[in-house]
C-alpha cells in the first residue's frame, strides 16, 4: 500500500484491511520493523539498500510518485508481480510502470491510458 496518508493512518488502515497484521510480535525484528515506512525512510535507502531488506514495506506513507515507481521497480527486481490504482495524474509513471495499472475516479487523459 503506497499512500499519500500520514504513517499512522496509513498503518491503522492497512491493519484494518488485514494489509499487515494487528499483532507484530510474533514476527522477527527484522522484518516487524520493515512492513511499514514513511516515504522519506524508503527513498533515502539505495537500490542495494532496498534489494537487502528481508521483505519490502508492505506499507510506505508520504509517498511522492517517484517513490510508487522505486517500489515498483524493487518488486520486478524480485520478480513480483505489481498492480496498482491510481486517481491522480501524478498516479500515471506508477499506473503505467505496474504489470496492472487500474485508473479510478473518472481519470481521463494520461492516468487512464
Amino acid at each position: 500500500m503506497l499512500t499519500g496518508d500520514h504513517p499512522s493512518t496509513a498503518e491503522a488502515i492497512a491493519k484494518e484491511v488485514g494489509i499487515i497484521p494487528t499483532n507484530r510480535a510474533s514476527l522477527p525484528h527484522s522484518v516487524a520493523t520493515s512492513l511499514v515506512k514513511a516515504a522519506s525512510e524508503f527513498d533515502a535507502m539505495t537500490d542495494d539498500e532496498i534489494d537487502a531488506l528481508p521483505t519490502l514495506p508492505l506499507v510506505i506513507a508520504r509517498c511522492a510518485p517517484s517513490t510508487k515507481t522505486r517500489m515498483i521497480a524493487a518488486l520486478h527486481r524480485r520478480r513480483a508481480f505489481c498492480a496498482m490504482t491510481g486517481d491522480g495524474v501524478n498516479d500515471a509513471p506508477s499506473l503505467q510502470a505496474a504489470d496492472v495499472g487500474i485508473a479510478m475516479g473518472g481519470l481521463g487523459g494520461v492516468a487512464a491510458d
